[in-house]
């Protein structure tokens, strides 16, 4: 793995609070979010998963794009949902109303975990995210230099975690509207961030997001901040087309 430089960034936010208040509210207002469903094109094939693993078995929402076949290889989309009360696959309502929609045209497997531990920087969750990692790429074909991880509210803490501490894994990440990482290396990866979060969040403040951000950039990572107007941290579905604005960015990251 490519981890070369660390470097510690000081916020001025209590992080372990932040998390118990997402952990309580993400499960009551995202949830209620879920009634809202955007229009998901039908030739991509959803699938409920299960993956055995030494604590237990993974629950995973599996979506695999038209026409798959063994004679190409295709990108991997690994999608962390928010916090809350994980029932039965509590990934898919996230992968089918955000992910989906938005990253539909990259033609990738998408793959949605839930969430095996008390959260995405969990060693229990690190461990699960891994596994499900090699055993896709094991059941189909994958590029292994088009993997791309997103995640939304505790997901996106999950999604910088995971980069910082397996820097070499991917292509590029998507943090959506996600609290920052606290009192944590900041590995100098070379995977690039496209950050996304609402000037207008009332769960986690955008200027803190845009102080981290500036201090990843000044260290010399690669992180693009976009932000969004008028929307509530809870309506995550309407983040589809601030998503969806990633795609010509990440399909320029992968020819290369």
């Amino acid at each position: 793995m490519a981890c070369e430089k660390g470097f510690h960034l000081r916020c001025g936010f209590n992080r372990r609070a932040n998390l118990s208040i997402l952990a309580c509210l993400a499960c009551f207002g995202l949830s209620l979010s879920c009634t809202t469903v955007n229009t998901v094109k039908s030739d991509y094939s959803v699938q409920e998963k299960t993956l055995a693993l030494a604590e237990g078995t993974l629950r995973y929402t599996l979506a695999l794009p038209p026409s798959l076949s063994t004679e190409h290889a295709y990108p991997l989309i690994l999608a962390l949902h928010y916090g809350g009360q994980v029932t039965p696959y509590f990934s898919q309502p996230y992968l089918m109303n955000l992910v989906l929609p938005a990253l539909h045209d990259l033609g990738a497997i998408m793959a949605a975990p839930d969430c095996p531990g008390a959260g995405w920087t969990d060693p229990q969750s690190e461990n699960a995210v891994l596994a499900l990692i090699a055993r896709v790429e094991k059941d189909f074909p994958v590029d292994p230099q088009r993997v791309l991880l997103t995640g939304y509210s505790l997901g996106a803490a999950g999604t910088w975690d995971l980069v910082f501490k397996h820097p070499a894994m991917f292509s590029a990440a998507i943090p959506i509207s996600g609290l920052p990482p606290k009192g944590v290396a900041v590995i100098m990866t070379k995977t690039p961030f496209w950050v996304i979060h609402g000037r207008d969040d009332e769960l986690i403040a955008f200027n803190s997001v845009r102080a981290f951000v500036q201090s990843c950039q000044t260290q010399g990572l690669t992180v693009q901040l976009h932000s969004v107007l008028g929307f509530s941290h809870y309506d995550f579905a309407k983040f589809t087309p601030a998503l969806r604005e990633a795609v010509p960015w990440v399909k320029s990251l992968w020819q290369r």
